[in-house]
């Protein structure tokens, strides 16, 4: 697990118990500076390339990644949303999973399921971004 990812789910987790000076949603009302901006939609466009996914192994929810974008940076921002989105639903997931009906239809179930965690997906996404376009600039 890259540092970027670690540094990522500690600051989800932290973000539910701890206050902090501005949060993340008010964070992302403000609009980013110019440089801040065009780093976003560099990181966007390497997102792009990225193709994964979830899964559980010995009980623990996983970022599966099949193409890399070709930085470990922005491949932790989607295993990082994922993770986040997913692991809430592991339970209704699991449930689906062991429904004795069609294969078929088990997975239409899984991917209406799946569908319906975008929100929060885009959410986690946009704040990845943000997040690594400060650190990048602000290291500049």
């Amino acid at each position: 697990m890259s540092l970027f990812l670690s540094l990522l789910l500690a600051q989800a987790a932290l973000t539910a118990t701890t206050p902090q000076r501005i949060p993340v949603d008010e964070m992302l009302e403000i609009p980013p500076s110019e440089e801040v901006a065009e780093e976003i939609v560099v990181i966007g466009r390497e997102l792009e390339k990225w193709k994964g996914g979830v899964y559980k192994q010995d009980g623990e929810l996983r970022c599966r990644i099949k193409t890399s974008s070709g930085d470990e940076d922005v491949d932790a921002i989607r295993c990082g949303a994922m993770l986040r989105c997913f692991a809430p639903e592991v339970e209704t997931m699991d449930r689906i999973a062991a429904m004795d009906i069609p294969r078929k239809e088990r997975s239409e179930m899984m991917q209406a399921h799946a569908e319906s965690l975008k929100p929060c997906l885009d959410a986690a996404h946009q704040a990845g971004m943000r997040f690594l376009a400060e650190r990048r600039v602000g290291a500049k």
